[in-house]
C-alpha cells in the first residue's frame, strides 16, 4: 500500500508541471488574429477580421489603405493572407480585394478623425465560431484554410473606458520593415507576436499607449488584453488596432555653423486606436445599409 501512493504521489509531481508548462499564454485559436496586407503599390500592413453577426470586416489602420493628404485610396488591389485557427494546420486563406469594386460600392470606410479603416468582405450566412460566408463582389479566394477564415465578434471587443492600465497585452502584426532582407531571419508571410503593458491611455484621442515597440508593417494588427478574473480564469479581448510607434527625439547642435540635426529612434512605445472608432464605422455602414434597403 506504501508504495502505491508513492507511486502515485510520483507520477503527480512528474506530470502536472508538464501539463501546464505545455499550456500556451493564450488560447490557440487567437494565433489566427492577424493578417497579413499587401497593396498593389509595394506597402504591406496588418489587419483582422472582425464579425458583427451580419457581416465580416476587415479591420486595419487608415494610412495603411489611404493617403492621408489626399483621402484617396493608395491603392486598387489588395491580397490578404491569413491563417488556420488550427496552429498545426499549414492552409492558409488568400483572398484577392479590388479596392476599386469595394470602393466604388461604399464597402471601404475610413475614420474622420481615427487612424482605423475597414472593409466589408462578406455576408454572414451562418454565425458560429466559424464563418459561414458569402463574399462580396471585389472579393475573390484563392486559397481556403479548412477551418476558414477566423476572427472576432464584436459583442467581444473591449471599449476604451473598460482598458485597464498595467494589464498585458500581446501585439500581432507583420513588421516586414525589420531583418536583412537578402538574407531573411523569419518568414516575411507569417505573423510574429509582441508583448508588453497598457503604459497609459489618451482620453481625448481615444488611443492606448503601450510599453511594446511596433515597426513599419505592424500598423492594423490586433492588440489584445489579457484581463485575470481569478487566479486560475483569464480573459482575452482586443482593444485596438496599431496605429504608430511613438520616436525618441535628439537634436544636436553645431553653435559655431548654426546647424542642427535630429535623430530619431523608436522609443519602444506604441499608440493603438481603441476599437471605439472601429465600432463607430461598422454602425455607421450597418445605418446606410438599412437606409438603401
Amino acid at each position: 500500500m506504501g508504495n502505491m501512493v508513492l507511486s502515485i504521489l510520483i507520477t503527480l509531481v512528474l506530470i502536472v508541471p508538464g501539463q501546464v508548462l505545455a499550456d500556451r499564454a493564450i488560447p490557440d485559436s487567437c494565433l489566427a488574429y492577424p493578417a497579413h496586407i499587401s497593396l498593389n503599390n509595394s506597402s504591406m500592413a496588418s489587419g483582422f477580421f472582425l464579425n458583427d453577426g451580419t457581416n465580416v470586416y476587415l479591420v486595419t489602420a487608415k494610412h495603411a489603405l489611404f493617403n492621408i493628404a489626399s483621402g484617396k485610396l493608395s491603392a486598387t488591389q489588395a491580397t490578404i493572407t491569413a491563417y488556420s485557427s488550427n496552429p498545426h494546420e499549414e492552409a492558409k486563406n488568400i483572398l484577392s480585394l479590388d479596392l476599386s469594386i469595394l470602393s466604388e460600392a461604399k464597402n471601404i470606410r475610413r475614420h474622420p478623425t481615427a487612424d482605423v479603416a475597414t472593409v466589408c468582405i462578406a455576408k454572414v450566412l451562418q454565425t458560429d465560431e466559424y464563418f459561414n460566408l458569402k463574399t462580396l463582389p471585389g472579393i475573390t479566394y484563392t486559397e481556403k484554410a479548412s477551418t476558414g477564415i477566423f476572427g472576432t465578434n464584436i459583442d467581444t471587443v473591449k471599449f476604451f473606458k473598460n482598458v485597464l492600465i498595467a494589464n498585458t497585452i500581446y501585439m500581432f502584426g507583420y513588421p516586414t520593415s525589420i531583418g536583412i532582407k537578402r538574407s531573411p531571419q523569419f518568414d516575411l508571410l507569417r505573423p510574429l507576436l509582441r508583448s508588453g503593458i497598457v503604459a497609459g491611455i489618451n482620453p481625448k484621442l481615444k488611443t492606448i499607449i503601450l510599453d511594446c515597440p511596433s515597426y513599419p508593417g505592424n500598423s492594423g494588427g490586433p492588440v489584445l488584453e489579457m484581463e485575470r478574473i481569478s487566479l486560475k480564469r483569464q480573459q482575452f479581448r482586443i482593444i485596438g488596432v496599431v496605429s504608430q510607434f511613438i520616436p525618441f527625439a535628439e537634436t544636436w547642435v553645431n553653435k559655431t555653423h548654426g546647424y542642427t540635426n535630429t535623430n530619431f529612434s523608436n522609443s519602444g512605445y506604441c499608440v493603438a486606436v481603441s476599437m471605439d472608432p472601429v465600432i463607430e464605422l461598422i454602425k455607421y455602414s450597418q445605418q446606410t445599409a438599412d437606409d438603401h434597403e
